[in-house]
């Protein structure tokens, strides 16, 4: 795992509160920050996710709740539309819809491999800032 000056802090947003501190406690294990959203409003995304890097859509959310929550993302803060996510699949559910800033993860897997999964994201966003702010400059 890459060391960050500051921990990455991770928001984690699922139906199953127990799910979600779960994973909280998994990830904290390995040196992130987690924020557990235990809401659904849509007006607020951008305000609910200020402070994360990363997005974690838990298990089994609802595809309504979770295609309404990430359409949302940046409306009132632009930055927050960039901010990689994570939903977690299992097995039951259908086919998560390929979208460019959804990275899907099978789940149950290894903590290990959604660590991997999530240094991949953060590093992929901050190769993705940096080449903007360079683009901005020229």
């Amino acid at each position: 795992m890459r060391h960050h000056e500051q921990p990455a802090t991770i928001a984690i947003l699922g139906a199953d509160t127990v799910v979600g501190r779960a994973l909280c406690l998994l990830l904290e294990g390995y040196g992130y920050q987690t924020t557990l959203l235990d809401s659904y409003s849509t007006g607020i995304v951008d305000e609910m996710l200020d402070g994360a890097h990363l997005l974690l859509l838990a298990p089994r959310l609802d595809e309504g709740v979770r295609e309404a929550f990430v359409g949302a993302m940046g409306k009132s803060t632009p930055q927050t539309a960039e901010m990689p996510a994570i939903a977690l699949s299992t097995a039951v559910e259908e086919d998560l819809p390929d979208k460019e800033r959804v990275i899907s993860v099978p789940w149950p897997c290894e903590t290990k491999v959604l660590v991997e999964r999530i240094e991949e994201a953060l590093l992929d966003a901050q190769a993705s800032a940096i080449r903007a702010t360079q683009a901005r400059r020229e």
